[in-house]
């Protein structure tokens, strides 16, 4: 997201006052203008090309001139190569020396030198002619898209309070991508919600700012502020990916509302209704004590993998409907042993009044596990029996 350049880079040529240039090339640079403005690219470098300028300015203003077309014509190469020419004669003078120099530094960016930009940039930077002062903002901003660029996350934002400094109305998107993305990069979470909360000012409709100041807080354990920034972004029309969802799911249960994770979980997709997801909704559904959706969801989880069936007994038993947890445990063949669910039949068959069956299961148990539990049981379910015979 923060790799690409922002750069527009503009390069003018404006002539300087007759004395300056010899007339044959002032009047060779005015042709190489005129075709150049009628499209005809190719001829106007051609023309400058075939110049053999002697004086040492006219040299360098040539230079700076098939800097700029050769750029024009796509070929940075030879645009850096001819505004080096022109730096390095050091014919140039004041605001037209800066603008030269920074022609280089930004075609040096765009080239992907960033080091070598950066050569250029910090001297620009601290020595702006007047009538230049306009693009001051324009070098810090490029200054660190070039420490960007090398991944010196530091120096991004060491440069980012001089860029603030310089500009007019306020910090632009880019600066302030690009400070978030070195701030991300160098883990100050703290210090990138306010960066964040600034991209959002200037661009309140962005669903990749609301996403990760959500995730910001989340980062910093602010499961509050994280669920208002997501529902937040909602109402804004960010549609939450299922991932984000299952996040806003578990923020609530870490905050102790479950009815509204488990809400949330329903909510997710049918290809994300996986039966751990559903098992996983059941439980928030018990912990608020809405046992019928709880139920709903248990059956639904038992549905796709057979292991719940377990749970969904216990829960079918818990609200009495011990018939349809005997069918459920006889399918619980994984979730739970062998002996907790002949103990939980025992249960159930004793509650149906079904005492011959309560007292087989009971057996059952022993056989696999005896203990003072089923003992207990064996001991109850047998004078039981006795009594009914009596």
């Amino acid at each position: 997201m923060f790799k690409r350049l922002i750069v527009t880079f503009v390069l003018v040529i404006s002539l300087p006052a007759a004395a300056q240039l010899s007339p044959s090339v002032a009047r060779s640079i005015e042709k190489a203008q005129t075709l150049e403005q009628d499209a005809k690219l190719g001829e106007a470098i051609a023309v400058l090309e075939a110049l053999s300028a002697e004086r040492a300015y006219d040299k360098a203003f040539v230079n700076r001139a098939l800097g700029v077309f050769y750029w024009q014509y796509g070929n940075n190469d030879k645009a850096i190569v001819h505004i080096q020419r022109a730096v390095d004669s050091e014919q140039l003078k004041d605001a037209q020396a800066w603008q030269t120099k920074r022609m280089l530094a930004d075609l040096l960016l765009i080239d992907g030198q960033y080091a070598s930009a950066l050569q250029y940039y910090y001297p620009l930077a601290r020595a702006i002619p007047k009538e230049k002062t306009d693009q001051s903002e324009d070098v810090w901003l490029r200054i660190m898209q070039a420490h960007y660029q090398r991944e010196q996350w530091s120096k991004v934002l060491s440069a980012y309070p001089a860029y603030q400094g310089v500009v007019k109305n306020g910090a632009s998107v880019s600066a302030l991508s690009l400070k978030l993305g070195a701030q991300l990069q160098l883990e100050q979470w703290r210090g990138a919600t306010p960066t964040l909360k600034a991209l959002l000012k200037l661009e309140p409709e962005n669903k990749q700012w609301w996403r990760q100041l959500a995730a910001n807080y989340v980062r910093l354990e602010q499961p509050k502020e994280a669920i208002s920034t997501y529902l937040l972004a909602q109402r804004k029309g960010v549609e939450l990916e299922p991932s984000e969802q299952r996040t806003v799911a578990q923020l609530y249960a870490n905050i102790g509302v479950p009815e509204r994770a488990a809400t949330w979980l329903k909510r997710l997709p049918e290809n994300e209704q996986d039966a751990q997801t559903l098992a996983q909704q059941a439980s928030l559904w018990q912990q608020a004590r809405e046992w019928p959706q709880a139920v709903s969801a248990w059956q639904l989880a038992a549905q796709k993998d057979r292991q719940y069936h377990w749970q969904l007994a216990l829960m079918q038993i818990q609200q009495g409907d011990y018939q349809q947890a005997l069918t459920s445990l006889d399918k619980a063949g994984k979730g739970a042993s062998a002996k907790e669910v002949a103990l939980t039949k025992v249960r159930a068959y004793y509650k149906l009044k079904q005492f011959d069956q309560a007292l087989e299961q009971a057996r059952i148990a022993k056989k696999i596990a005896p203990d003072e539990a089923v003992e207990s049981w064996l001991t109850f379910l047998k004078k039981r029996q006795q009594m009914q015979r009596g």
